[in-house]
């Protein structure tokens, strides 16, 4: 499965600010982290729900956890 299709649950309608930026680049990076030899996608969506707790405070991190 691609690296992009595995972050479908990652939304910028429902952030705003520096998290809406945040969600917009881990979008497009995910695509070049997916070639590299080494890659986790599960710890790459854990780390961007973890950051996005932190800049979106709207956002449980419940809701995060769940969002899979």
């Amino acid at each position: 499965m691609s690296a992009e299709l595995e972050l479908r649950w990652l939304k910028t309608e429902e952030v705003r600010g520096a998290a809406k930026r945040f969600v917009k680049f881990c979008k497009e990076d995910v695509k070049t982290q997916a070639e590299q030899e080494n890659f986790e996608i599960k710890k790459y969506q854990d780390a961007v729900k973890l950051v996005l707790h932190k800049l979106d405070d709207s956002m449980s991190v419940e809701d995060l956890f769940n969002a899979d």
